[in-house]
């Protein structure tokens, strides 16, 4: 069964895709094929220069003009989550050799192998990401009002399986995140998000995740104890499988890093490997292409909520 991964990307994005791209070279010794949409053509024209492999970049153009009128309508980061569904049946109907396709948001980054995870649930028609809210300064009130307005689950790591509850279960995200794809708390919407709430109650087969060490970020660090032996990086006594570094904006040519959520108050050291990762793809870039910026907007640094 051939297993793909995808993403949605603006240029303020590319340095932390690359980033992810890097991880999974080193976790899956470059066996792997993502398939990259490009919401913009600066981004398409360097990863084209780029030219890394396992790589395919598509413009979003390609999905059709009634797609790109959305672009006129709403926000950019609203238009890159209605696209996620549509782009993950897209992969599936142009490449039929696929049995399973995989989002990853482009801040991700891979301490271990994405495909254990799928070897561990390899019947389950959707595997989803819960969003474990923790702060140990955090109240029970508190974190419901949180999981009402963001919903249990994450979407930046959500797998598709082609079969009849997957296919089915993404054609009913696709009509509903083209339909609305704001953050609207009074009528329930966060996004692209909120809907996955609904997922296991409307389809069979659909599976949190049980593997360990998957979805670790903003919304759960404190929880663990991070260390590193032998290169392997653990959270407890748990091999880490990804850290989401959601948030993370690069800022300037100087590679300063800051979160639109949360603080740099007692964040593990990934984050420290993570930026030292991220100078180092700046200036390859910059050496490939001196006059891209893919440094954060200033709608980048706004927080949604």
């Amino acid at each position: 069964m051939e297993s793909v991964y995808c993403t949605i990307m603006t240029k303020s994005r590319l340095y932390q895709f690359l980033a992810l791209i890097s991880s999974l070279n080193k976790v899956r010794a470059g066996e792997f094929r993502f398939h990259v949409l490009c919401v913009d053509k600066e981004t398409y024209n360097l990863l084209k220069k780029l030219n890394w492999d396992h790589v395919i970049a598509t413009r979003d153009k390609e999905l059709g003009e009634d797609i790109l009128a959305l672009k006129k309508e709403r926000r950019i980061h609203e238009y890159c989550w209605s696209l996620k569904a549509l782009w993950l049946e897209t992969i599936f109907q142009k490449n039929p050799e696929v049995m399973r396709v995989t989002f990853m948001d482009s801040d991700l980054y891979f301490w271990d192998d994405p495909e254990l995870i799928f070897n561990v649930q390899p019947d389950c028609s959707v595997l989803l990401s819960r969003e474990e809210k923790y702060h140990p300064e955090w109240k029970g009130n508190f974190v419901k009002r949180l999981k009402r307005l963001t919903g249990e689950y994450n979407s930046g790591f959500i797998s598709f399986k082609r079969d009849k509850m997957g296919t089915a279960c993404l054609a009913w995200w696709r009509e509903k995140t083209l339909e609305a794809c704001r953050i609207d708390p009074r009528k329930g919407i966060f996004g692209d998000q909120r809907y996955l709430n609904e997922m296991p109650k409307l389809f069979s087969n659909i599976c949190d995740i049980t593997t360990a060490g998957v979805n670790v970020g903003i919304w759960n660090y404190r929880k663990y104890t991070f260390f590193e032996k032998n290169g392997q990086v653990f959270i407890d006594r748990t091999p880490l499988i990804f850290y989401h570094f959601s948030g993370v904006r690069v800022i300037n040519q100087d590679n300063k890093v800051e979160l639109v959520h949360g603080t740099h108050e007692n964040t593990p050291f990934v984050f420290t490997i993570y930026q030292n990762i991220l100078t180092q793809l700046v200036t390859k870039v910059r050496e490939v292409e001196p006059l891209f910026d893919g440094f954060a907007t200033k709608e980048d640094l706004q927080k949604y909520w």
